[in-house]
């Protein structure tokens, strides 16, 4: 009795089968395809690593300053001590853009990611180290979140001050939920769909060729003239070259089946529901067949609202909350307009329009403030009648 009891609570918990347990443990997720996706296995799908080289480099290209809020607005503190960290070096031997980047894949492959900060004996912060998410537990000691994480076969645990924790999507608030878990199904059928490809083709050869012979041959001569002619013609570097047919053999090529055929129409569905999960347009990960908008600039833009304002947004609030927790007059914020640098022309002609239009709505004031750049006194009265006449002419 107390054995059936034991083996039921070891098949509920997962016990009974050690390397289900382990690879839970481990991040792997096998699919329903048979293909095992991790978030480095994931990678190996190119609409995957195209989704999250986009995300990341998108958000790394961003200019990230330190500002100092005032009664007109805000200006960069470059003076502030994590004004270089963040917006040059964050530790020795990373730049800014590498930093960020790194945060963004964590987050999008892992749901998380976790920097350890690193300060002087003033407090203040004197550099980020990031930390690989596989190696890291989130626990609840006593009412207070604490990180563990194994650095060089040493484990060390953090207070829930001393690490900066950026989330993805989340059920209980506390870790991000990995979008390669979630995705599992669709990334492990890119995965295998790409391992059916390369095997249909490893051969240099197309599928389904038919050797027919007039008589009867015996097992030995068969192998004999399959191997003779797949040592001739199989394979890229025998590609095109003649073979010589005797005794009646006739070859025969057959066509695609009908799953064959369909082979591109499902990996290209296969790329649409990937790019779903991040959020991200089959356009812009190099599938020019999917423009949900009108324009490729209508595309762009609605990838800067919807998919990149909300990453810039986590980021900030992590920051601000982690780095500057005393909530003074600074403030951590992106520079968005580093990604319209492009329409500099349209904006300054937008502006022209608020400036000097026949009700003017703008200040140079706010064409500064939107532009990021400091306030300069008597800049933030809305213009006469006769100054408009004059700009506009």
């Amino acid at each position: 009795m107390i054995r059936k009891t034991i083996q039921k609570l070891l098949v509920k918990s997962g016990l009974a089968r050690p390397e289900t347990w382990l690879k839970q443990s481990l991040g792997v997720e096998t699919s329903y395809a048979g293909v095992e996706v991790t978030p480095a296995s994931a990678l190996a799908s190119s609409t995957v690593a195209a989704c999250v080289r986009l995300l990341s480099e998108s958000v790394a290209s961003l200019p990230l300053h330190v500002y100092r809020r005032g009664d007109k607005g805000k200006e960069r503190a470059p003076e502030h001590p994590l004004y270089s960290i963040l917006h040059d070096r964050p530790n020795p031997y990373m730049t800014s853009f590498n930093w960020r980047a790194l945060m963004v894949s964590h987050v999008a492959l892992h749901g998380n990611s976790y920097n350890v900060i690193e300060r002087d004996s003033g407090g203040r912060v004197s550099a980020l180290w990031p930390l690989d998410p596989a190696c890291v537990i989130v626990k609840n000691a006593g009412g207070a979140l604490v990180y563990e994480a194994w650095i060089g076969g040493e484990r060390r645990t953090f207070e829930y001050s001393e690490v900066l924790h950026v989330r993805g999507p989340s059920l209980d608030g506390i870790t991000g939920l990995s979008v390669i878990k979630i995705a599992k199904q669709g990334i492990g059928l890119d995965l295998a769909m790409t391992q059916h490809g390369a095997s249909l083709f490893k051969n240099g050869a197309r599928p389904g060729v038919v050797l027919k012979h007039p008589e009867s041959l015996s097992g030995k001569t068969q192998t004999q003239l399959l191997d003779n002619f797949a040592a001739k013609f199989a394979g890229a570097l025998n590609s095109g070259k003649p073979f010589l047919l005797e005794g009646g053999l006739d070859v025969q090529v057959l066509g695609f089946s009908s799953d064959d055929a369909q082979f591109l129409q499902s990996r290209q569905f296969s790329v649409q529901e990937i790019c779903r999960f991040f959020r991200v347009s089959p356009h812009l990960v190099g599938d020019p067949s999917r423009l949900a908008y009108a324009s490729s600039e209508a595309e762009f833009n609605a990838f800067l609202t919807h998919t990149l304002a909300p990453w810039l947004r986590n980021l900030e609030s992590e920051m601000n909350v982690s780095l500057l927790p005393d909530r003074t007059e600074f403030l951590i914020e992106f520079d968005p307009n580093g990604m319209a640098r492009g329409s500099l022309a349209e904006r300054y002609a937008a502006y022209q329009k608020g400036l000097a239009g026949p009700n003017p709505w703008l200040t140079v004031a706010d064409v500064r403030a939107a532009e990021n750049l400091p306030f300069l006194p008597g800049t933030d009265q809305l213009p006469t009648a006769k100054e408009v006449s004059h700009v506009a002419a």
